[in-house]
């Protein structure tokens, strides 16, 4: 069972009137209110978002470049200054 969490913040959105209607009719064909409808279709969409941007999707071209660089024995130059500048942006 999940555990509880307390709603400690509020979100205030403006909305036609037409918005709302559509929301709350959605929100009763689901058994629910607005309320519980927003955030949890929110949530979901909010989740899509970030998992996408979590993953890298290459072209075939650009796979077969890295595949090809992560046999090369030393780092090139694009390589070295990419770590240089990832350890300047993490050390922020």
């Amino acid at each position: 069972m999940p555990a509880e969490t307390t709603k400690d913040t509020s979100i205030n959105i403006r909305a036609t009137s037409e918005t709302k209607r559509q929301i709350d009719r959605a929100a009763c064909l689901l058994g629910t209110d607005r309320t519980n409808f927003i955030l949890q279709t929110v949530m979901e969409r909010a989740l899509e978002v970030i998992e996408r941007h979590k993953t890298v999707t290459l072209s075939d071209r650009d796979r077969d470049t890295f595949l090809e660089l992560l046999d090369e024995e030393t780092p090139n130059e694009d390589l070295r200054d990419a770590a240089r500048v990832r350890r300047e942006l993490l050390s922020d």
